[in-house]
Formats: C-alpha cells, structure tokens, sequence
C-alpha cells in the first residue's frame, strides 16, 4: 500500500490560509511522507477531489484526510464527505478507475494543543492573570454545536490554569457576543484585555468584521477601546496559522491513520 495525505483547508479570497497550508505540507514532507497535497473545499485550489486524483495520479492507494480546521462541524462531517462521495469517514472510493482506501481524521477540537498555544499568545504579548482574556470564536450553526464546545473547553481550560478573567465569545450564529464580553469583563475592573481569534488563519473576518466588533482598527494589533466610559488597552493577537505544534499533530494523525 502506498500512503498518501491530503491536508484540508476551507479555502480563502482574501487571507493567508494558502501559505498556511503550503507550509505545513512542506514540513510533512520534510518528516518523510512523501505524498502530500493540498485540497480545498471553495474558493482555492486545487479542490479537495483535484487533490485526491492529484494523490492517485501519484501511486497512491491508502489516503488520510487532516482538516485544518480548529472544530468539527458540518464540512468536516457532512460537506467534505459529500464531496467525494463518502458514507462515512472512512470509505474505500474508485478514483479514476482505482480502488482508494479513504479516512477523515478529525480536527484540531478538543486536542490541549490549542491550550497550550493560547498560553504562549498570551506570553507572547506579556500578559499575566490580571488581564482580560477573551477567547474569539467563530461560531456556528452545525447542530453539535462543536465550534461552540472547542471554544469554551479551551476557555475553561485557561482558567484552570489561573487566568481567572478568562470569557469566550464568539464573531456571529453563537452566545455571548463581542460586545457583552468586553461588557462583562469591564465590570470586572480589568485594565487591559488579550483578544485572542481562535481561528486557523487571517481573512475578512479577523481583519474587518472582528477588529470592528472590539472597536480597534482593522488590520491591527489593537488599541485604546472605551468600554462603558472606561479606557481600556486592548492587544488583539493573531490566529493559530502555521504553529508548530500543528504541525506535530498533524503528523501524529497521520502515523496514527495509516501506520498504526
């Protein structure tokens, strides 16, 4: 059997998911899987079947799916399966005329690999237990709710760690919103809040529509904001993108899914 590896990515207009991406195939690479391609779900490409017959083109039989993507969801569960016309997460599809063994690893969710790199965001810019955290989710609509879960848990995760003033929060389709978050914790007598967007990489909604909620500039690292008459320094920091720690787990999905 010939192991391949199709890294799965939403796919962008406007943002740095592409470059993400390259660069963590480019170190599964280096770390000896030798076929690795890129597949994304819109906008991008190549799409994620162009990536699968790209695979088989290769020599390929046996194939793990790694979706970057910090929950499960709708395209994890139902969309990417959809695409290529799976029955479950682990199918064997003709492609091109060739039997294929494929499987869907799940993503990132509930792995503490997101804690621990939410803690060094915060390390990153100098913050301590006295500061506001606010941890941005997306949200969604996809009945697990499993968006809303991954965001939470890891909230809930930085506060045992000490990080009392810790609230999530979440940029549509979800509860709380920005604005009642930055509410709440102004109440709590914080003098500066960390904004960290748990999402896999900048776009529109993490340079406009986000930026815009917080009440900072788009495009930015953050500023002055005035919560209830009060200044408060804000310091928005950046997605999760390429962290190495990503990289580590992606690779361990894959050992795991078609090694054994």
């Amino acid at each position: 059997m010939t192991n391949g590896i199709m890294i799965a990515g939403y796919g962008t207009r406007k943002g740095n998911l592409e470059e993400i991406l390259q660069k963590q195939a480019a170190r599964l690479i280096a770390r000896g899987w030798e076929h690795v391609e890129i597949g994304y779900f819109r906008v991008s490409s190549p799409t994620i079947p162009e990536a699968l017959e790209r695979l088989v083109d290769a020599g390929v039989d046996n194939v793990v799916i790694l979706p970057y993507y910090i929950a499960e969801g709708s395209l994890t569960k139902e969309l990417i399966p959809e695409k290529l016309g799976m029955a479950s997460d682990m199918s064997e599809l003709t492609v091109k005329g060739k039997k294929v063994s494929v499987c869907i690893a799940p993503a990132f969710g509930m792995d503490m690999v997101l804690a621990h790199i939410l803690c060094d965001k915060i390390a990153d810019v100098k913050g301590d237990r006295d500061c506001g955290i606010m941890i941005i989710g997306h949200g969604t609509r996809h009945p697990s709710l499993a968006n809303m879960r991954t965001i939470r848990i890891n909230a809930e995760r930085l506060r045992s760690l000490g990080f009392s003033h810790t609230r999530y929060t979440f940029n549509e389709f979800c509860e709380p919103s920005i604005k009642d978050t930055l509410d709440s914790l102004e109440k709590e007598g914080v003098k500066r809040i960390i904004a960290i967007p748990l999402f896999i990489a900048m776009g529109l909604h993490l340079g406009d529509e986000i930026p815009e909620q917080l009440g900072i500039p788009p495009y930015s690292d953050g500023g002055v904001i005035t919560v209830n008459g009060r200044e408060i320094n804000l310091c928005y920091t950046r997605p999760v993108e390429a962290d190495n720690r990503l990289t580590d787990y992606l690779d361990m999905k894959a050992s795991e899914y078609l090694v054994g």
